[in-house]
């Protein structure tokens, strides 16, 4: 059976060493490599990605001057070559069948579905309150699919025609622009499935000012998303309040009681930084790049 050309974009940043990772996972794919183009983004690293230093052949890098990862897909997209679109992020490791799983489960569905595949944390050697309350919780990558209508980029495939159909990836957001767009893709009649044998995995934040950053930036993207009263605003619901986050936390018997307390103290400070965001963003402050 001939099986499609695929275009694996990726984003990066600042962190080229993740990138390596990320890139000896895809030349380790099972799919045939022939098939398979790999596009690097570069979006403003400094200094710029250079193929030589990376020391991995076959791998493309584009430049993107825009801030922002959705401007970088969107000109790793620019580049693509066959019938196939794949994204994963800079920080992401996928297993060895990652795309022939990802493009079987595009080809069994019908026309009018776009994949999402698991996104799984791995264990780290620290044990701090941060990663621990991000092992704990997960990614969520199926709950984002089935509950929430959207696929996080760290882990998504769809054919080039329907990226056509969708259009680009929405610029102006530098988080909760693939929420936008797997909305933007449902009013289109495209929906999104969940792959859970399409697997990347990443490592948790370990350092508690690393997660804020990250908190932060999702929050700027949820109230953007929010002020334009997406149909989809429902999808931007929290999941538990404060006193459902602490039984929860606190019904994890696989943590010791300690443990139990350094994940509610993070928990407790990422969801403050996260509020005081909100609280700029509504008394005008800019969304910000982090």
């Amino acid at each position: 059976m001939d099986l499609p050309d695929v275009t694996v974009i990726v984003p990066v940043l600042d962190n080229e060493g993740g990138l390596r990772e990320c890139l000896q996972g895809l030349q380790a794919q099972t799919y045939p490599r022939d098939s398979v183009t790999i596009v690097v983004a570069d979006n403003g690293s400094s200094p710029p990605l250079d193929a030589g230093r990376l020391g991995l052949p076959g791998v493309a890098i584009v430049r993107c001057e825009r801030p922002g990862s959705y401007a970088a897909r969107n000109e790793g997209a620019r580049e693509a070559r066959g019938p196939v679109l794949a994204f994963t992020d800079a920080d992401c490791i996928p297993d060895a069948d990652w795309i022939a799983r990802g493009v079987a489960a595009l080809g069994a569905g019908d026309a009018n579905s776009i994949v999402g595949g698991e996104v799984l944390f791995q264990e780290t050697r620290s044990r701090s309150g941060t990663s621990l309350y991000q092992l704990a919780s997960g990614f969520g990558q199926q709950r984002n699919i089935e509950c929430r209508g959207f696929s996080a980029t760290a882990n998504l495939f769809c054919t080039e025609q329907q990226f056509r159909n969708i259009g680009p990836f929405d610029e102006t957001l530098f988080s909760a622009g693939d929420r936008e767009w797997c909305w933007r893709a449902q009013s289109r009649g495209i929906g999104v499935r969940f792959e859970p044998r399409c697997v990347v995995r990443t490592l948790p934040r370990v350092r508690l000012r690393d997660a804020i950053r990250q908190a932060r930036r999702v929050a700027a993207g949820r109230a953007q998303l929010g002020a334009r009263k997406s149909s989809n605003s429902e999808g931007l619901r929290r999941e538990r309040n404060l006193s459902e986050s602490i039984s929860w936390v606190w019904s994890i018997q696989s943590l010791s009681v300690r443990d139990r307390v350094r994940v509610l103290a993070a928990a407790a400070a990422i969801r403050i930084a996260a509020a005081a965001e909100g609280i700029r963003l509504r008394l005008g402050g800019p969304a910000e790049r982090r």
